[in-house]
């Protein structure tokens, strides 16, 4: 019976002189690389995962399940890799879960792993406290939302380090406001936010003795948002090489699909036969997009693309990447991976479905027309048409 459990420590791990493989051990060991060929995936790009692997059954053995602690321990390594490892395990029932991982914590922690070496505790501390697992616990956070507030405040300890600052005891005000100097608007209000939550934490758990981003405020002007032109949408259009990307982008601007509804979309959602795509959305009806053939033509090529890539693919989504083709828990696409092709052309999912709103709404004051087009809500509607016809709309003390 254990009473206290204390995790493996893998830091000294000397990977050139590992004990050698028991015959169970190879056998298993075979069988995932055979797993991976099987999947789609050339096995000598798998040189992170296949070596995890291989140090976890040479120390623990393969007669017991393997500690997924364990494999996410090996991964925050240099050169390992343990996501296909712990799918691997899983699906073959030879796993012994971790309760209390987590796949964006475990960003998060590689995160602050990878800071400068001076760095590292305050970020991995930071981590404990809206996780709740520190003796002064703050209001929890999802841990997604720590994985983003992470990735937010990376950037500047690095400036910082190259400074010459070694502690963040040393930071001043003058240093939050050069990190937050290269981003302007939205990007700028996240950051300071983050770094907001991350020097009150510590300042509370005593790691340092101020706050240098208390007093930090910034203000944004509220921008109406404007339709983009025709011509720049098309030449957008026919700049995009991938069909993923060309149809994510026509969902965007032709059918106003957030990032959310594209990344959820079913392959069983897309009808050809009726030209229909449906669109599911939580506590709501299901919505019909109705597709020209604008949409249907790189939907048709995403679909052969899809097919030609992944034919072993067992993900539901219509969308699909390298990774998640091939990921046993059939997770949906991200929302960077939807985003990052299309900013390489100075657009992004979320602004291309506010401007096509607002374009239709231009050319109507009818709410109900947004509402059956774009399946959006009341409110959401009256807010497009407010924006599309200001002179002529007043607010409703009702909807406000």
């Amino acid at each position: 019976m254990e009473l206290f459990h204390l995790p493996r420590d893998w830091t000294r791990l000397d990977d050139r002189h590992l004990p050698a493989l028991t015959s169970a051990a190879r056998i298993l060991l075979n069988d995932f690389v055979a797993h991976i060929k099987s999947r789609g995936r050339d096995a000598c790009r798998m040189s992170g995962s296949i070596p995890t692997l291989r140090v976890l059954l040479a120390h623990l053995g393969a007669d017991a399940p393997l500690p997924e602690e364990d494999v996410r321990l090996i991964a925050r390594r240099e050169h390992f890799h343990g996501a296909r490892v712990i799918n691997y395990l899983r699906v073959s029932g030879r796993l012994a879960p971790d309760r209390h991982s987590d796949a964006a914590l475990a960003r998060a922690r590689h995160l602050a792993d990878t800071a400068p070496a001076a760095f590292r505790r305050p970020p991995n501390r930071w981590i404990d406290v809206p996780y709740g697992t520190t003796p002064r616990p703050s209001r929890p956070l999802a841990p997604s939302t720590i994985h983003s507030y992470l990735r937010l405040c990376a950037p500047p300890p690095r400036t910082l380090y190259e400074d010459g600052v070694t502690d963040l005891r040393a930071v001043a005000q003058t240093h939050i406001e050069q990190a937050l100097e290269p981003v302007q608007g939205e990007a700028a209000k996240s950051r300071a936010t983050a770094l907001r939550s991350l020097f009150r934490a510590l300042k509370r758990e005593r790691l340092i003795f101020r706050d240098p981003a208390r007093t930090i405020s910034l203000t944004t002007a509220v921008v109406l948002p404007r339709p983009l032109a025709d011509d720049m949408l098309h030449g957008t259009l026919e700049r995009l090489p991938n069909p993923r990307d060309r149809l994510s982008f026509v969902l965007a601007a032709m059918h106003a699909l957030s990032t959310h509804d594209q990344s959820h979309l079913l392959l069983d959602d897309l009808d050809h036969s009726r030209a229909t795509l449906r669109v599911r959305r939580t506590g709501k009806p299901v919505h019909t997009v109705y597709l020209d053939e604008l949409t249907h033509r790189p939907a048709r090529q995403w679909l052969a693309e899809r097919l030609r890539r992944r034919p072993a693919t067992t993900s539901p989504y219509l969308l699909v990447t390298a990774r998640t083709a091939t990921d046993d828990t059939r997770p949906p696409v991200s929302i960077q991976a939807i985003n990052k092709p299309l900013r390489t052309h100075g657009h992004q999912a979320g602004r291309l479905r506010v401007d096509r709103i607002l374009n239709e709404a231009q050319h109507t004051d009818d709410p109900l027309h947004l509402i059956r087009l774009f399946g959006l809500s009341p409110r959401t509607a009256m807010k497009y048409i407010h924006d599309a016809h200001p002179h002529r709309s007043q607010s409703d003390p009702i909807m406000s």
